[in-house]
């Protein structure tokens, strides 16, 4: 399609360079014969012109010199003199007859007629002879002038008749009628044609004769002005050059001219032929030009053709060469530049391909690859085993060995599981490896060698590194009908390959389905945050010397409308696995620093401790957080207390550490929850800017009844003395335990018999009832 619209469009510049290079010549041909033609036939009718005026002329000098010797007759003068009108009119008879005279005339001196013929017979109309012309005879021996009488127009001859003074006036006329515009045009060269008219004052022009189409003429005259120069006008269909002779045109306004006309149509006629040859050679050249531009732009697009071609190959992936037949032009360093772009296309799609489908860092097929490789075995085979292996101890490893060496450490990994599994291997994720196995019955003995062959550990960089790893597998096509599908149940399986006393598990269906529904429990969890079903409930903490309420622990509480009440054992775990905690953990701090500064603004002080997950330890913008909380609040740091386990500090010291520092020089107070259940050991107590510890409640439940519990927990409460912390007891449940905690010096207690976690309205009426509301 590219080929043939650029041959098209060759073609066609082909064509109009040619059609304008005519054109022109063309044009110049016809402008230059119109031109002249128009030339010839002006001078033409300006010959014609004196030529009818020569006519004229000789007409008036015959009829004159006949006239002249009429009026000397001796009988004719004799015959006027006694007033023998016969003979008179005899006279004019026989003289008009000889002279083929259309009109004669004799009036007496004074201009009253005697005599007047017309076209042989006697007739009353006779042309005006007006006094100029009288003069004009008397002077010259003979006068002569155009009349019209009754649409007809002659040219009139007048002398005087003396014996021996003027006694009378005669005068001949000879008709300019059809035959004598016939006689004229035939003295012409041209094919004139010729039109006598008159015009009384103010009227339009009228038609007296013409050599042909009068009528015509005279509508013609309706709507055209004839002037006395020579013009073009449209006559008849048919372009005429026009040339106007007025012939007489006496003070009354009246006036008798001529008018020559010639059909440009006909002055064009003789180079007809010349035209024709000129179309004829245009068409044939034309088609000369058509056929040549055709071959010549095939021969141009034929090559571009090729290479368009091999462009929509590349467009489909198959990158071959061009051939070309020219040598040494700028087509063949077209073809040659495009054949070196296929080479460069092609070792660069080669790289993408690669690069695309496998680990930069370590060369190893990649998740695209085993998506690929998966995608190939479901559509050739009925069945096969997906394996997820996850080396465990990569964190750990990556603290001790640099980047290289953990690289390496990868590819080893890589090639002894393709080696024992016999099967290609793709690194899924950071950790995780993925291969197939097509027979599901051989699937569990791939796996165990591959688990047996970790038992060896691996050298790199002189370094003997052990390492183990976790299976997860996943049967097509009882597991899952697509890859993502089989992924996502591998990664299932391996979860539950974790914690297998073998370390390899299939994927369960029923595991899987009780996971999807904890992660659904997180999305309604996030709903209820915003929705108001997460609440609040505040536990009393009791100061053992003041013997009243100072603060009180926020416990949250979830009531969903479609699981009912959720405990937070079930969902804090889980939100802190999935990250969701930190939705809890902004709602929680922003509706404690509420709840405390209504309070505080109400006259109650009491300040409020939040529990912090392990994940808001790593978090380094918290301490910015709950300082934006405070101010926008405008409440002092001394109201909010802050909790945290064991286990979380432990998790990342360091992290947690610098949050911790930062939370402390803000004036928060920082305390250990559940302590005694995780490491029970107050060497890190020391490193840390917290104030307080809180004993776990499992060592308070039973104080009255165990020996054991009371020694752990006045050691506890010694310790923290000693190292300058406040302790507070949780899970007091009977008055016998306050007393005991009141004697070991314990600072705080909460539990039950103090008071159950209450709503915010709830538990300021137990404040105001209570012995231990706020002095």
């Amino acid at each position: 399609m590219l080929a043939f619209r650029f041959r098209t469009k060759l073609t066609v510049v082909y064509l109009a360079l040619f059609l304008a290079v005519m054109g022109i010549i063309l044009l110049a041909f016809y402008r230059s014969v119109t031109t002249n033609v128009e030339d010839q036939t002006r001078d033409q009718l300006a010959a014609s012109a004196r030529v009818f005026e020569r006519i004229v002329n000789y007409r008036v000098r015959t009829l004159g010199e006949s006239v002249t010797a009429l009026a000397q007759d001796y009988g004719f003068r004799e015959a006027l003199g006694t007033d023998d009108k016969p003979t008179v009119i005899s006279a004019l008879q026989n003289q008009a007859r000889r002279l083929e005279a259309d009109m004669a005339v004799i009036t007496d001196i004074d201009g009253n007629p005697i005599a007047a013929l017309l076209d042989g017979e006697a007739t009353t109309a006779m042309p005006m002879i007006s006094d100029d012309l009288k003069q004009m005879a008397e002077r010259n021996g003979v006068a002569s002038r155009m009349v019209s009488v009754d649409g007809r127009i002659f040219e009139l001859v007048l002398t005087a008749v003396r014996a021996p003074v003027p006694i009378a006036w005669v005068a001949f006329g000879v008709e300019l009628d059809k035959a004598t515009a016939q006689d004229i045009k035939g003295l012409s060269p041209i094919e004139l044609e010729i039109g006598f008219l008159y015009r009384a004052e103010g009227q339009q022009y009228q038609v007296a004769s013409a050599t042909s189409h009068a009528d015509a003429l005279s509508d013609f005259l309706k709507t055209s002005q004839p002037t006395d120069e020579a013009f073009r006008a449209t006559f008849m269909n048919q372009e005429h050059m026009f040339r106007h002779l007025s012939l007489v045109s006496g003070d009354d306004g009246n006036e008798i001219s001529a008018l020559l006309y010639y059909s440009m149509d006909t002055a064009l006629a003789p180079y007809d032929p010349l035209v024709i040859t000129m179309v004829t050679v245009l068409v044939l050249s034309l088609l000369l030009l058509i056929a040549g531009s055709v071959v010549v732009a095939r021969g141009v697009t034929k090559p571009l053709t090729n290479l368009a071609s091999a462009a929509r190959q590349i467009a489909e992936g198959r990158y071959e060469e061009v051939e070309t037949e020219s040598r040494g032009d700028e087509v063949a360093d077209l073809t040659s530049s495009f054949n070196q772009m296929i080479s460069a296309v092609k070792e660069r799609e080669k790289q993408i391909t690669f690069q695309a489908y496998h680990d930069p860092e370590t060369g190893l097929r990649n998740r695209l690859m085993f998506d690929k490789m998966i995608q190939q075995e479901i559509d050739q085979s009925d069945s096969f085993v997906l394996v997820i292996a996850e080396v465990q101890q990569l964190p750990e490893l990556r603290t001790v060995l640099n980047h290289q060496n953990i690289n390496d450490l990868i590819k080893g990994v890589a090639r002894r599981i393709e080696k024992v599994a016999d099967t290609e291997v793709a690194r899924v994720s950071t950790e995780a490896f993925g291969f197939l196995v097509r027979d599901a019955e051989d699937a569990e003995t791939r796996a165990s060698l591959v688990l047996n062959s970790f038992m060896t550990p691996f050298d790199v960089a002189d370094i003997v590194i052990d390492a183990s790893v976790k299976l997860g597998l996943v049967k097509f096509p009882g597991d899952g009908e697509d890859g993502a599908t089989l992924l996502r149940h591998g990664q299932a399986a391996l979860d539950k390959g974790r914690g297998a006393p073998r370390g390899v598990a299939w994927y369960d269906p029923d595991r899987d389905s009780s996971q999807k529904a904890r992660l659904s429990m997180m999305s309604e969890l996030r709903g209820g945050l915003k929705n108001g079903e997460v609440k609040f409930a505040y536990q009393p903490k009791l100061d053992l010397e003041s013997g009243k309420i100072t603060a009180v622990e926020a416990l949250i509480r979830w009531i969903s409308p479609s699981r009912g009440f959720v405990p937070p054992d079930d969902f804090i775990p889980m939100a802190e696995r999935t990250g969701d905690i930190r939705h809890v953990t902004d709602w929680a701090l922003r509706q404690a620093i509420m709840q405390a500064a209504d309070w505080r603004a109400r006259g109650l002080n009491l300040a409020v401790a939040v529990n912090l997950s392990t994940n808001d330890l790593m978090n380094q913008n918290l301490p910015a957080q709950i300082l934006a909380l405070l101010r926008e609040h405008d409440l002092p740091a001394e109201f909010l207390k802050l909790e945290v386990t064991e286990s979380a500090v432990m998790h990342d010291m360091a992290r947690a550490l610098d949050v911790l520092n930062m939370l402390s020089a803000m004036g928060l107070a920082l305390s250990i929850d559940d302590y005694g259940t995780g490491y029970s050991s107050l060497s890190y107590i020391k490193k840390l800017p917290v104030g307080e510890i809180k004993i776990d409640k499992s060592f308070v439940l039973n104080l009255a009844k165990s020996d054991e519990d009371n020694i752990l927990v006045r050691s506890t409460i010694e310790l923290g003395h000693n190292l300058g912390l406040s302790v507070t007891a949780e899970g007091v449940e009977d008055e016998d335990s306050i007393g005991r905690l009141r004697e070991y010096g314990c600072d705080v207690v909460q539990g039950y018999h103090i008071a159950r976690p209450l709503p915010p309205a709830e538990l300021e009426e137990f404040l105001k009832e209570s012995e231990y509301g706020p002095a």
